[in-house]
């Protein structure tokens, strides 16, 4: 009996050293716990929190600290500093540009649209022409369609605001304050490599009629055939004056026995005939491999009624600048 108290004595003595560790851990773990609770705050001095401030807590607490945070920030972004650039003596200063109005059709008959960028671009606009009244101003655009190589065109109308100065009406016409399609070319056919194009020749001096031609090529040839039209302001009809160029194949086959249908041979129109404010004045060349043949000179009305031959040899004929059109001119 005594000796199993003895061994009772020894085992507790023996567990005593365990059960003081575990308390000491579970004190030490409460211990920590609260100084992370803490952020041991206790353990900083003054001169460690100076040194170590807290991260500040910048988020929006509402949606509109939000949204005064976000316009903030959009209207920071919209202050773009002025480049700094000091001035070289060395550099050549640029002549600034001026818009001039002068007259369209001038020389007569050579304003023609530049297509080296169709192709690029696919759409071409040519410059406008303001009415002799500066009421109204018209202009084509050429639309070019790479998958069959052709292009179309198209005749445009706009009107001029007239409480403004000549100049601003014009330099102010947009295509969204409203046009109006006055032509556009057939483009009915299937053929391939077909360009048709409309070019302002010129208004009437009363600014009741336009004159435009319609040119159409054939890529691998060049130039096929060139058609005057007339649009009259007073009907709203476009008169193709087709009786021309019936009169110069007539009359050369009549007088020369020469039938120009089978030969390469157009028409140029150049603008109204200052003489005649009804006639519209058309200079004929044949194409001969190397300088042109003059066909003559002739003059048909607005209407198509009467062709005529004003000279085979001379091209000394008035032609009246009704329009008007915008040019940008450099001054030293």
């Amino acid at each position: 009996m005594l000796g199993r108290a003895s061994a009772l004595h020894r085992f507790f003595t023996g567990l005593f050293p365990v059960r003081l560790i575990v308390v000491c851990a579970a004190v030490l773990h409460m211990f920590l716990t609260c100084c992370a609770a803490y952020s041991f705050d206790f353990f900083w001095t003054d001169e460690y929190k100076a040194k170590h401030p807290k991260p500040a807590n910048n988020m929006p607490k509402t949606m509109d600290e939000y949204y005064r945070e976000v316009n903030k920030a959009a209207d920071k972004s919209k202050e773009i500093p002025s480049p700094k650039f000091e001035q070289d003596e060395k550099l050549v200063e640029l002549p600034d540009p001026s818009i001039l109005v002068v007259k369209y059709n001038d020389p007569p008959g050579k304003v023609e649209i530049n297509l080296n960028d169709l192709k690029k671009k696919r759409k071409i606009n040519s410059i406008g022409v303001a009415s002799p009244q500066f009421d109204r101003l018209v202009y084509s655009t050429v639309y070019y369609y790479p998958s069959t190589k052709t292009a179309g065109s198209e005749l445009y109308l706009m009107r001029l605001d007239k409480s403004k100065s000549v100049q601003n009406r014009m330099e102010e016409a947009h295509v969204n304050h409203g046009r109006k399609i006055l032509y556009r070319t057939e483009m009915d056919s299937l053929d391939l490599d077909i360009q048709k194009t409309l070019t302002v020749v010129d208004w009437s001096a009363d600014g009741k009629r336009l004159a435009f031609k319609e040119k159409i090529s054939y890529t691998p040839d060049g130039l096929w055939k060139t058609n005057l039209f007339v649009y009259d302001f007073e009907t709203g009809k476009v008169k193709e004056l087709s009786e021309v160029r019936d009169a110069i194949l007539y009359y050369w086959r009549a007088n020369y026995d020469i039938r120009f249908k089978d030969f390469r041979w157009d028409i140029y129109p150049v603008g109204w005939d200052a003489r005649h404010p009804d006639r519209i004045i058309v200079f004929a060349y044949a194409a001969t491999g190397e300088n042109p043949k003059f066909l003559g000179a002739w003059s048909v009305d607005y209407k198509g009624n009467r062709a005529m031959l004003l000279s085979p040899v001379s091209t000394q004929f008035d032609v009246t600048q009704n329009g008007s059109c915008l040019k940008s001119n450099y001054n030293n």
